[in-house]
């Protein structure tokens, strides 16, 4: 099974959108898919029409209770796809696992549990360097980082590869950085977008400002079912590729 997991410092970069694209073109190409929303938010079980409830509540799945990912999982209208929601009870994963001596294998014995049953795990974790991440960092194949073609988030990804060296959580390698929200009409986005490609440093995607993205919030389906010719839709496929390559797929 393939653990991929999308990541941020803050919010509105792209990353739910990325973290639920991923996932249903996973599931289109046949894999079992889950995944599991780790952001209290909930936007990813939103943007899948899901209620936000998760049975047992995170405090009995992550302590080990009879429910595993599989047994809170529920169905998508997307074949292969299934999701375990996240709630109000998902802020309550960073508290369990920072008391925890062992954060990491606490995460990885809930993901041990799928292996016989899914494919492929995606992993939409809440924006900010937490226990959630630390842990997440430990047992994932890649670890994707959306960056906006800006000076700022430049700054945080750096933060973030010292946050994993700081932590000894996994190696900076694990990190999968690709441009995010990119709108062309501005100069700046295409002077970095070209300086960044031309680098080498980043995956080769870059996900563009995009209406179809836009109305996942309105119409609960992934860009890449209601619109998978956009231009959008297309760069998330060429991610997904490069994501799997970089996960030893």
């Amino acid at each position: 099974m393939r653990v991929v997991a999308v990541t941020g410092l803050k919010g509105g970069v792209g990353k739910t959108s990325t973290a639920v694209n991923l996932a249903a073109l996973a599931a289109s190409e046949g894999h079992r898919t889950v995944l599991w929303d780790l952001d209290p938010q909930g936007a990813a079980t939103f943007c899948l029409a899901l209620r936000p409830k998760l049975r047992g509540g995170a405090d009995k799945l992550v302590r080990g209770g009879r429910n595993g990912l599989l047994d809170v999982s529920r169905r998508t209208m997307v074949e292969n796809l299934r999701v375990v929601p996240a709630d109000g009870t998902t802020r309550e994963i960073d508290k369990l696992l920072w008391s925890s001596n062992k954060p990491t294998k606490l995460i990885r014995r809930l993901i041990a549990g799928l292996k016989n049953d899914a494919d492929v795990l995606v992993l939409d974790c809440p924006p900010g360097l937490s226990p959630v991440v630390e842990a997440v960092a430990g047992v994932a194949d890649i670890l994707l980082v959306p960056v906006i073609p800006e000076p700022l988030p430049f700054r945080a990804l750096a933060r973030f590869s010292d946050f994993l060296i700081d932590t000894r959580a996994a190696s900076p390698e694990i990190l999968g950085p690709f441009l995010s929200m990119v709108d062309r009409r501005k100069p700046m986005h295409r002077r970095i977008e070209a300086e960044i490609l031309a680098s080498g440093k980043f995956l080769g995607a870059a996900i563009p400002e995009s209406s179809a993205v836009a109305r996942m919030g309105e119409e609960q389906v992934p860009a890449v079912v209601s619109s998978p010719y956009s231009l959008a839709g297309r760069e998330y496929r060429k991610l997904w590729a490069e994501a799997l390559e970089r996960a030893g797929a």
